[in-house]
């Protein structure tokens, strides 16, 4: 097909308004990147693909569902329909998990999303497609999107984005630090602190943006000053792990051990906080360990048994059995004597600090968990036998860490 220009794009959507049109439609760019948006009667009720879909989900699920953890979402599907996150939604709101109202605000914010991309990429879609018929139904909508409305807003952004000489940068490009030492020399200690944290080159700019709660705009004019020095860089990272399809689909169940070789070390992190155990998880993956949560602490003694973790971060305080009292149970069982135990607990008195040697804790770690400290003393107990990672994740520091960018890379 001729190539495909906005103003196109545009008149398909008030056709398929106009038609009342139910089915999908697929845009295809030449290099095999795929997008899929799927109408009802006119109205567009979902949008998926793109290069970072996954990526997209994680982060869209921990923004508007912080309650659900990404990892712990699992179905019977031994393959990943293209529909698969909304027939997760559609479960979680049966069963009553999340609100109506969380899912129609992800399910806006990521067709809006893909709509940006597929405006950025437009130049280069090389096949549109329409499937009316197809195996893979919506069903009831959770929500019916005015698809001319939405897309407008989404030129809208595209616009400001290119307005502002950021239109050769995609929000899915990760920055990535190229100058470290000039640029410590022209930037505020905490300026490069925090930069260096996050500008890692395993998150996106809008998973920096989703950290921070600020929009990928706003990240982006940040950090061109740096760019036109040449101080950062962008750089293409491929999107994260798909999950194991599996049948439980519990908070509170140990969720499945990441996809990291087998023989790296494994991290177990048990808190009933699914917050700390997503910020745990977000710094060790990409690190290289293999990571899992336990948020249940009756759960905690059968499933370290059976895991046999290289090293165990434990929450001081837990409903029904606290980080002493599973401390204490941990280190009568003997394939778990030796395992170095790091607690973690918003309270840092010297009183604790005593209590948790006395019942066999290897170190203590205060809370909010910042990437820095927590490498520093998963580094003191454990080796890498293969220090770069295979898969880089989404990289979400600490709320300190955050902060700090908000407050000094605006400002700088």
């Amino acid at each position: 097909m001729e190539r495909l220009t906005v103003d196109q794009l545009v008149h398909q959507f008030q056709v398929n308004h106009r038609s009342h049109y139910t089915g999908r439609v697929d845009l295809q760019l030449a290099k095999g990147e795929c997008w899929s948006l799927y109408f009802q009667l006119g109205r567009l009720v979902w949008a998926t693909g793109g290069a970072h879909r996954f990526r997209r989900w994680y982060r869209s699920l921990s923004q508007f569902c912080p309650e659900i953890c990404p990892t712990g979402v699992r179905l019977r599907e031994a393959e990943a329909s293209r529909i698969w996150e909304y027939l997760v939604l559609t479960v979680l709101i049966k069963r009553q998990r999340i609100r109506l109202e969380q899912a129609v605000m992800l399910i806006q914010h990521s067709v809006n999303e893909v709509l940006f991309d597929i405006l950025q990429g437009i130049d280069e879609v090389s096949h549109l497609t329409y499937v009316s018929e197809n195996s893979e139904t919506i069903g009831e909508p959770l929500t019916l999107i005015n698809a001319e409305q939405i897309l407008l807003r989404a030129q809208l952004t595209w616009e400001t984005w290119r307005n502002a000489n950021l239109a050769p940068y995609s929000p899915n490009f990760a920055p990535v630090l190229r100058r470290t030492n000039e640029l410590q020399e022209q930037t505020s200690v905490s300026t490069y602190k925090t930069l260096k944290s996050l500008v890692n080159g395993a998150s996106t700019l809008r998973d920096i943006a989703t950290l921070i709660k600020q929009n990928p705009l706003t990240v982006a004019r940040s950090l061109l000053p740096y760019i036109h020095r040449g101080l950062i860089g962008f750089q293409s990272i491929p999107d994260i792990t798909l999950p194991d399809f599996q049948e439980e689909m519990a908070v509170g169940a140990p969720s499945a051990p990441s996809r990291v070789p087998t023989h790296q070390p494994l991290i177990v992190c048990i808190d009933d906080s699914f917050q700390v155990c997503q910020a745990v998880h977000q710094i060790l993956t990409p690190a290289g360990y293999r990571f899992t949560s336990i948020q249940d602490s009756m759960q905690a003694l059968p499933t370290l048994i059976e895991l046999k973790p290289s090293l165990i971060f434990l929450d001081l305080m837990m409903p029904v059995a606290n980080g002493y009292e599973i401390c204490v149970q941990v280190r009568r069982v003997s394939v778990l004597k030796d395992v170095p135990i790091v607690i973690l607990t918003g309270k840092d008195g010297i009183v604790d600090r005593v209590r948790a040697k006395m019942v066999g804790a290897s170190d203590y770690l205060a809370k909010p968990v910042e990437a820095d400290k927590l490498l520093a003393v998963v580094q003191k107990y454990l080796t890498l036998k293969d220090p770069k990672p295979k898969s880089p994740g989404d990289y979400e520091m600490g709320e300190t860490t955050a902060l700090l960018l908000k407050e000094s890379l605006l400002n700088s």
